[in-house]
């Protein structure tokens, strides 16, 4: 699906940016939940941070293959502020990974 990790780095930059405005939208509709304007910003702040290194792209890309990816970036991100609470873009890529390779 993703052919080298510039691709698989703007995808990201993308799918990253569409969730934090998806979370803007839940933190106007549910103004008594902090978590979504949390996390919005937390994911905002985790695209100013992506950075592939090559070892991390040989891990990955074997996982990339198909339309499910895009699924598991998705939940990845959903996951922020509410199930996991990534320090850095790294720990993100780390917890794409294990959505990627859960069976």
């Amino acid at each position: 699906m993703f052919h080298n990790k510039t691709n698989f780095s703007a995808a990201l930059s993308d799918q990253i940016q569409t969730s934090a405005r998806w979370r803007d939208s839940n933190a106007s509709r549910y103004k008594h939940d902090q978590r979504n304007a949390a996390a919005a910003q937390r994911l905002r702040k985790l695209e100013t941070q992506i950075s592939v290194s090559d070892e991390d792209w040989s891990k990955l890309a074997p996982l990339l293959t198909d339309q499910s990816c895009l699924a598991a970036i998705s939940e990845t991100n959903r996951d922020v502020g509410f199930r996991t609470y990534p320090t850095d873009f790294t720990a993100w890529l780390e917890n794409l990974r294990s959505n990627l390779t859960r069976g």
